[in-house]
């Protein structure tokens, strides 16, 4: 399967990696070299040079004057800006009849060339089990909740709880780290950092934490950003565009193809000797995450302008800016302040100990969900293969209760939040029995691992198939 979610013409860069559809399946273009297709058709007078567009359902839209507006916020337009944003569309907004009147009052750009390739990928609301999924969830969660607690129908808003537990933890937390740096305290600080990732940014920058898009950008940056040094603008672009849209898919879900070569994930990927070994260093790979995040936010910002496979196509200098002073504050509250304190050398195996603790817990609660026997796109019937629905629901796994889902911002609870990414994480408990019971009734396998020791079947089942991928192909043949 192939997606338009770059517009350069293909090559050596693009493709394989969610680039462009083959040039034969896309349509006829009045190409420059070197200009993407919407360059091409502004430097034509088809479209204007100041205005930004995108794609849904092969329409054009002018999106510019909408981003001020737009109830998510400028900066998830954003991520449609110069694509199809058909299944960025379809999956975010839950009440798609409030959303079809909004289309209607957009700029629409008539062209004889699209903006880009139509998108190829199964779409949300061509999905019979999502829409009837979708529309339970409206009448027996949001309705009711918006007329006793005030709740928005959108499903954002509500956590208000949450996210001030998940702050004064990490406060706490880097309180005692600054006045007593040591190892336990650099692990103390990563958990509540690792809690930031998901009970804060995740959300926010989903756009589903507050009903205000304004506090779910101020979160979003400052959970990501501030609080654990990842790049929101990063995260955006790779987990929303990239992961939700194609989960599991090798060529187009990052979360896939750049982990490999170190670990295969897939059938299809290579198979290399050291491949053998991946179920022993796997775990010893994670707490690397902070490091390479550091590395890889400068350089896709500032040098590629793209995370791999994805163009941030809708980037602002303001974005930019506040990359560069969420830097600044991290760096200086977990390096440079403790270390004003204590000296430097007192304080590089605390720092060590905070990143390295929090990307371990991060990547241990993150890699069961999608990474077990029978969630892989070549595992799935013709049928999931087709419906956007099924593939998310089947490419994805729950564990745990909503305990769990308190202390990992609804990350555990995958299919419902795959289903429903733009919501409020406090609703997922609530929507897994609807999911189920759909499910059931449809025949669709639903990868559930329930109770409070969940976590601990469903990591032996993890590593199950990372040794399942560690095997030689030519040897099973």
């Amino acid at each position: 399967i192939t997606t338009p979610r770059l517009l350069r013409a293909p090559s050596p860069r693009t493709m394989g990696k969610g680039g462009n559809a083959p040039a034969a399946s896309a349509p006829a273009a009045p190409l420059v070299a070197g200009l993407t297709l919407e360059e091409a058709l502004k430097a034509e007078g088809v479209l204007k040079a100041d205005r930004q567009y995108t794609q849904i359902r092969g329409q054009v839209y002018d999106i510019t004057d909408f981003a001020a507006s737009h109830p998510g916020g400028a900066q998830l337009l954003a991520l449609a800006v110069g694509r199809d944003a058909t299944i960025l569309f379809e999956s975010h907004h839950v009440r798609p009849e409030l959303v079809a009147k909004a289309l209607k009052l957009l700029p629409k750009v008539d062209t004889t060339v699209n903006l880009c390739p139509d998108e190829t990928f199964p779409k949300p609301l061509d999905s019979a089990i999502y829409k009837k999924i979708q529309q339970r969830v409206r009448d027996e969660i949001l309705a009711p909740l918006e007329k006793t607690n005030g709740r928005m129908p959108s499903g954002r808003g509500g956590c208000v709880l949450d996210a001030a537990v998940v702050i004064a933890c990490f406060v706490a937390s880097l309180v005692w780290y600054v006045r007593a740096p040591s190892i336990l305290t650099g692990c103390v600080l990563g958990f509540a950092g690792y809690w930031s990732g998901t009970g804060l940014q995740h959300t926010a920058n989903h756009g589903g934490l507050c009903k205000s898009a304004k506090w779910n950008q101020v979160w979003g940056w400052f959970g990501s950003d501030v609080v654990i040094g990842k790049s929101s603008i990063e995260w955006r672009y790779h987990h929303m565009v990239s992961h939700h849209s194609y989960c599991n898919d090798a060529a187009q879900d990052q979360d896939v193809y750049t982990s490999f070569p170190l670990m295969r994930l897939d059938a299809s990927q290579e198979w290399s000797w050291f491949h053998r070994y991946q179920q022993y260093y796997t775990p010893l790979v994670w707490p690397l995450l902070y490091a390479a995040s550091q590395v890889g936010d400068f350089t896709n910002i500032f040098v590629n302008k793209a995370s791999p496979g994805v163009e941030y196509l809708g980037l602002t200098s303001s974005e930019v800016a506040l990359y560069a002073v969420g830097k600044v504050l991290h760096l200086g509250l977990t390096l440079a302040l403790p270390a004003y304190y204590h000296g430097l050398a007192n304080v590089v195996l605390p720092f060590l100990a905070y990143g390295a603790f929090g990307s371990f817990v991060l990547c241990w609660f993150f890699i069961v969900s999608h990474n077990l026997d029978g969630l892989r796109p070549d595992q799935l019937s013709k049928e999931a293969r087709s419906d956007w629905g099924r593939w998310q629901i089947e490419t994805s796994a729950t564990w745990g209760n909503a305990f769990w889902s308190f202390l990992s911002g609804g990350l555990n609870y995958q299919i419902e939040h795959h289903m429903f990414p733009g919501t409020a994480h406090n609703l997922y408990p609530a929507m897994q029995p609807i999911i189920k019971e759909e499910c059931a009734k449809a025949g669709i396998p639903y990868n559930g691992y329930d109770g409070y020791f969940a976590l601990l079947p469903i990591t032996r089942d993890m590593f199950n198939f990372l040794g399942k991928m560690s095997v030689n192909p030519a040897k099973t043949k």
